[in-house]
């Protein structure tokens, strides 16, 4: 039973990594690929997957203009955010929102 649970795991994570916009592929180390990992320096529990896309484009976009801070790791997301395109933030932003909660 642990195997099958540990497959399906495996085949979840495929799939999600597969449909990621290629901008995602590297939030995956803090935030996992199912986007519910608790980056390092967040305040709280803060999970990125199912947030509003809404949330999600302000928190990108002031990341990128150096504006936002929602922990102590804003210097790390100022880092990753410096050359996203507009268009790829819009991507992650609507592909994040529809992962999982």
């Amino acid at each position: 039973m642990k195997k099958l649970l540990f497959l399906v795991f495996l085949g979840f994570v495929s799939t999600a990594f597969a449909e990621a916009p290629a901008a995602y592929k590297k939030c995956i180390a803090c935030h996992g690929a199912d986007g519910k990992k608790v980056a390092p320096g967040s305040k709280g529990n803060a999970k990125i997957a199912g947030m509003s896309k809404d949330e999600l484009l302000k928190q990108l976009k002031g990341y990128k203009a150096k504006t936002a801070d929602n922990g102590g790791a804003k210097a790390i997301m100022y880092g990753q955010m410096a050359n996203v395109s507009d268009a790829d933030i819009e991507l992650l932003a609507d592909y994040i929102a529809k992962l999982p909660k």
